[in-house]
C-alpha cells in the first residue's frame, strides 16, 4: 500500500508538465500507487494520446466524455460530494485561477484538510471546500 505523504513529498517541488506532472497524471499515478490499477492505462498505451503527448487529442477525449467529472466517473466509479472526501481520495477542484497552464478545473489528491494539486512550480494545497467532486480510492 502506498504512503500518501511519500507520494506528495516526491512530487512537491516538481514543476507542472503535461503528461507527467499534470492534474490527470498525478491523480492517476496516485490511484495506481494505491491500488495497482491505472485508470489511464488505455490512454498511455503505445499510440494513445497520452503516450504520444498529444494535448489536443487528450482534451478532445475529455470533451467527448462529457467533461472532467464525467470522465473521472467513467474511470473511477461514482463520485461523492466533495466534503465526504477522505485522505487519499481523488478530487476535482474548481481552481478559480490558473493551475499549471489550465484555468478552471484541476484534479488533486485529498490530504484530509486540503487538496494537493499541480501548479507551475510544484504542488499547491487548496482548501477542501474548493472541491467539486470526489472519488474514493
Amino acid at each position: 500500500m502506498a504512503d500518501l505523504d511519500a507520494f506528495i513529498d516526491a512530487r512537491r517541488n516538481t514543476p507542472f508538465e503535461y503528461f507527467l506532472q499534470d492534474c490527470a497524471h498525478i491523480a492517476a499515478d496516485w490511484v495506481f500507487a494505491k491500488t495497482g490499477a491505472d485508470p489511464l492505462a488505455d490512454l498511455r498505451s503505445p499510440g494513445g494520446p497520452f503516450e504520444a503527448r498529444n494535448l489536443l487529442a487528450a482534451l478532445r477525449l475529455v470533451r467527448a466524455a462529457g467533461g472532467y467529472q464525467a470522465m473521472a466517473t467513467q474511470r473511477l466509479g461514482a463520485d461523492l460530494p466533495p466534503l465526504l472526501a477522505q485522505r487519499g481520495d481523488v478530487m476535482l477542484v474548481m481552481s478559480g485561477r490558473p493551475v499549471g497552464r489550465v484555468r478552471g478545473f484541476t484534479f488533486g489528491v485529498c490530504t484530509g484538510s486540503h487538496i494537493a494539486a499541480p501548479d507551475n512550480d510544484g504542488l499547491v494545497f487548496l482548501p477542501i471546500t474548493s472541491g467539486v467532486a470526489a472519488w474514493r480510492v
